[in-house]
């Protein structure tokens, strides 16, 4: 019958040839067109939904160690520079009291951030994170001015050098989260598509934190 020497269908493209290896490699019988369909639709599932989706979490993986505990060869990592942010401000803001005295609002006001902060760093939101660590620098900004103005010499150029570090400490603060924004976002924006959004599903990931200027 004519059906009987029907020809196996051909895979052309680049893109499909891994697709086109498989065909080739079908017994006889199955190399008639709705089986071998069958079989290379299995297979592009297994290749999209497994490997793919093993890749997919190893992104997700990579991005969120970035954002809790990933420290680089110089030491600095989000978390570990969000605290030593806090630590120079709470320098800074003693050595800043003994000059403006305890009930200067500038002084009180930079207290209050540190405390925020303070209470806040346990939880890594990383909204709250950022918010709360720009708060602090515009507080410690203020009250270094005013305490430099007062200052003597010698209170002045501790003042001076806090001061130098915790704006250098943030300027490296504010590559790093702008660096791992640019990296999360790539990765949402593959999970919030297709076939990203089923792999994240099938693989049991999600979103993970941006920060929010």
């Amino acid at each position: 019958m004519q059906l009987e020497q029907q020809e196996s269908f051909e895979i052309k493209g680049p893109q499909l040839e891994v697709f086109g290896e498989v065909e080739t490699k079908l017994p006889a019988p199955a190399k008639k067109r709705p089986t071998a369909l069958a079989v290379l639709v299995a297979a592009a599932l297994v290749s999209v939904l497994g490997i793919g989706g093993a890749q997919l979490k190893g992104q997700w993986r990579e991005t969120s160690e970035i954002y809790t505990n990933q420290i680089d060869e110089y030491g600095n990592g989000i978390q570990q520079d969000f605290s030593s942010q806090a630590d120079a401000a709470a320098s800074l803001i003693r050595i800043a009291g003994a000059v403006v005295g305890e009930q200067d609002a500038d002084l009180q006001a930079a207290q209050t951030a540190l405390e925020n902060w303070n209470k806040a760093a346990d939880r890594k939101n990383a909204n709250e994170q950022y918010t709360l660590n720009r708060q602090l620098y515009t507080a410690i900004d203020t009250l270094y001015t005013a305490a430099a103005d007062e200052a003597d010499s010698k209170a002045k150029g501790q003042l001076t050098d806090l001061y130098d570090s915790f704006v250098s400490g943030q300027m490296i603060l504010d590559r790093e989260t702008a660096a791992y924004n640019q990296q999360a976002d790539a990765y949402l924006k593959l999970t919030r598509g297709f076939p990203g959004g089923v792999q994240a599903a099938l693989w049991g990931v999600g979103d993970i934190p941006t920060f929010e200027p």
